[in-house]
């Protein structure tokens, strides 16, 4: 598999039918912009595979199919990377669905791989970049 599987338009990614990185990105800007002038409450949730290197694609598949499932329709998840997901998660309920997540992962892969969650929140006057790097500190 190679990155030829991401989408060219931007929106979806081809092989996953999630959100494509650039919208992804897109999204996130906006939900910032929204919170520095209302503070609707919304969370990052970074998710990626633990020690795989190559290969895996119908765990990537199945973990696009467990995000489906478990996200609302106001929540958005993309594929980031090939074994990174991102989740944008408007309002509270980030806690459990991360839960959720883990839980239905494990039933449907046998443990087979590790996840790596990190999870961040918005902050006044953090710009979109800011607040990446902030979700990238605390590994």
């Amino acid at each position: 598999m190679n990155n030829s599987n991401f989408s060219h338009d931007g929106i979806h990614d081809t092989f996953t039918n999630l959100a494509a990185p650039n919208y992804f990105y897109e999204e996130l800007n906006r939900l910032v912009a929204r919170y520095e002038r209302s503070q609707a409450e919304f969370r990052i949730i970074n998710i990626t595979f633990a020690g795989i290197k190559n290969g895996h694609e119908s765990e990537i598949l199945e973990m696009a199919a467990l995000l489906r499932t478990l996200l609302r329709g106001e929540d958005l998840a993309a594929r980031l990377g090939m074994y990174e997901f991102g989740l944008l998660i408007n309002g509270s309920h980030y806690e459990s669905l991360a839960q959720r997540i883990e839980e239905g992962w494990k039933a449907s892969v046998d443990n087979k791989i590790a996840l790596n969650f990190k999870i961040c929140e918005p902050q006044k006057g953090l710009s979109t970049l800011q607040l990446l790097n902030k979700m990238d500190e605390h590994q």
